[in-house]
């Protein structure tokens, strides 16, 4: 039979045995912009320029801004007086989308129909070139931001492997050293979904427009008559 010391003594040492719950580290952010601040601050700056291009295209590509109701009114009564000249000029004084398609149209009315169309197409294709473009460009960061990313985790890796010893210490660090590299991947990741999430909205908000001011321009041509 043991003593009650030798009991007390075999239970301290059970209890100092089992192991105990390792409390979470907190991500230390400083710690790991400061590993890849190029890369970050990269990738910073694409995420917000994606972010401005979407606000900026859907505040200011909406209907009401590319054929206003009281401008397609006035021009409707313009037409159907046959007041084509008072009409194009009414249109080069209007900054909006529909305005320069009928404009384009007036201009080279005398040559057809057909010729009209043609030319109205071409103009909203010139028009809508920048906005094409701003999409293009939300398309490239989703391309290009995880190629960044995995760019930063590779050059963070190399330099781990590269200041590797043999002490133990030195493999600590290396572990170290490897989880803070994948951040950069994971940013780029984060930034290249939300990238694809913008573009998919904005390309669908450009097509629905662009078919609404093609219906009206079509519309309101079939009222021009040479």
């Amino acid at each position: 039979m043991l003593s009650s010391e030798a009991e007390v003594s075999m239970i301290l040492l059970l209890a100092a045995a089992i192991p105990t719950k390792i409390a979470p580290q907190l991500i230390d952010l400083k710690k790991i912009f400061i590993s890849s601040p190029v890369i970050y601050a990269v990738l910073a700056l694409m995420s917000i320029a994606s972010l401005t291009l979407w606000i900026y295209t859907l505040a200011t590509f909406r209907p009401k801004d590319i054929m206003p109701l009281s401008f397609r009114n006035e021009l409707r009564k313009l037409l159907e007086k046959k007041q084509f000249d008072q009409a194009r000029e009414f249109c080069k004084t209007q900054p909006n989308l529909l305005a320069s398609l009928i404009s384009a149209g007036l201009t080279i009315r005398e040559l057809g129909a057909q010729v009209m169309i043609d030319a109205m197409k071409s103009e909203g294709k010139r028009v809508s070139t920048p906005l094409w473009q701003r999409l293009a460009m939300l398309n490239d960061i989703a391309l290009v931001a995880p190629m960044l990313g995995l760019l930063g985790t590779v050059i963070g890796m190399f330099y781990a492997f590269y200041d590797v010893n043999r002490s133990i210490e030195s493999i600590n660090a290396l572990f170290d050293g490897l989880g803070i590299a994948v951040g950069t991947t994971v940013v780029g990741l984060i930034v290249a979904i939300l990238a694809m999430m913008f573009a998919t909205t904005l390309r669908y908000r450009l097509i629905r427009n662009l078919s609404l001011v093609e219906n009206e321009a079509l519309v309101l041509g079939s009222l021009i008559r040479h």
